[in-house]
């Protein structure tokens, strides 16, 4: 998996849940493309369960509603159902209303985002799979 210059981090495998912790400076289109990687990586090793914790990638601004739309609709697609996504993201780049979340699950993803990398994992781990 190639990663943009300033990106550091690869994924990790336990069990049924994959991990990827991606830091550094990036677009917000090297992090989409990142997030969206790590998505396929899970799906094509048939990892039900992927947890990515963003919150250290830093370099552009809270996404537009249109960027959230489009980046949800690439994951869902890139999932094909088969990969559920706990994403951690710095706290004032989670919508509020967490469109993003509700654009993924409208696309047959199971997803949802959080500030902080503890209750993601809950989250995660409580999902049933299969």
């Amino acid at each position: 998996m190639e990663e943009p210059m300033n990106v550091t981090g690869g994924i990790t495998v336990a069990e049924e849940c994959a991990y990827y912790r991606p830091a550094g400076q990036a677009s917000l289109d090297e992090a989409v493309e990142l997030v969206d990687r790590a998505v396929v990586f899970a799906r094509e090793r048939r990892i039900p369960k992927l947890l990515i914790n963003a919150a250290g990638l830093t370099g552009f601004p809270s996404p537009s509603l249109a960027e959230r739309y489009f980046s949800a609709r690439r994951f869902a697609a890139s999932a094909q159902g088969l990969v559920q996504l706990a994403l951690v993201i710095r706290p004032e780049m989670i919508d509020p209303e967490k469109f993003g979340v509700i654009v993924a699950r409208n696309a047959g993803m199971n997803a949802d985002v959080f500030a902080a990398e503890p209750p993601a994992l809950a989250w995660l781990l409580e999902q049933r799979t299969g």
